[in-house]
């Protein structure tokens, strides 16, 4: 350890001024860095595109092969056209609307951050939201698991 500070003594002076002005951008470029991320705030969902994808297709996918579905799809905005299957409130009371899915025990399980007023089972509505994958079920007990979508907010169609 002691060789490596005879060596920085050693040194010309300006090799060291040239290391010691190099390591003082690197700090203040790290500090702006993490004042910029601190200060950026969450990810404002309703101006966001959004992927677009039909619900269906979107189950059939994580169903089929979710590594590759969830390098495409998770946590990234989607924006999910689906047929109402259930509507109903989660234990934070938050409305939650689940999308068919072509499978009758799965669903797009949509947690709204506004609840919809005047829905009706069977209709169509468009949700955008982040996509959080899909829950594991259990095989042994036939149970499939739903895809998650959370921080949601309808869009019209």
């Amino acid at each position: 350890m002691g060789n490596r500070w005879i060596y920085f003594y050693s040194m010309a002076p300006t090799t060291k001024k040239k290391i010691l002005i190099s390591l003082l951008f690197l700090a203040m470029g790290t500090i702006v860095f993490g004042l910029y991320l601190y200060n950026k705030g969450p990810l404002d969902i309703r101006s966001s595109k959004g992927l677009a994808v039909k619900a269906v297709d979107l189950y059939s996918i994580f169903y089929t092969d979710s590594v590759v579905a969830g390098k495409m799809y998770i946590d990234k905005v989607l924006r999910v056209e689906g047929t109402i299957k259930e509507v109903s409130q989660n234990a934070s009371q938050q409305q939650v609307i689940l999308f068919k899915t072509g499978i009758a025990e799965a669903a797009i399980n949509c947690t709204m951050e506004m609840p919809i007023q005047n829905i009706h089972l069977s209709d169509k509505l468009v949700i955008k939201g982040i996509c959080s994958g899909i829950g594991q079920g259990d095989a042994d007990l036939g149970i499939v698991g739903d895809v998650y979508l959370t921080r949601c907010y309808s869009t019209i169609k």
